[in-house]
């Protein structure tokens, strides 16, 4: 009777190591698809800055165009140019 319970209790233990190696194994990967999950946000964040100051670049930029456009000084000035090549054309 010891030989059979000294072979129970080592299948015991082989069975503990083996459950905790899996169990070790599993606690692993979930920590390797965490910081590849973290990898991942950060790079949206850096896709996320680089888009804010794209489109704050393009709005000074349209400022800038509707300045232009609205600018009475440049209106006149070209309504100015417009007039001499007409009158130019008529002479």
């Amino acid at each position: 009777m010891g030989g059979a319970l000294a072979i129970s209790i080592a299948a015991v233990i082989i069975a503990a190591i083996y459950f905790s190696y899996l169990i070790v194994k599993m606690a692993m990967e979930h920590e390797e698809k965490k910081l590849g999950l973290k990898a991942g946000d950060d790079r949206a964040e850096q896709i996320l800055a680089e888009t804010h100051a794209e489109m704050a670049s393009l709005r000074e930029r349209v400022q800038v165009l509707e300045r232009l456009a609205t600018d009475e000084d440049r209106r006149v000035s070209n309504e100015i140019s417009r007039l001499g090549d007409n009158a130019g054309v008529h002479r």
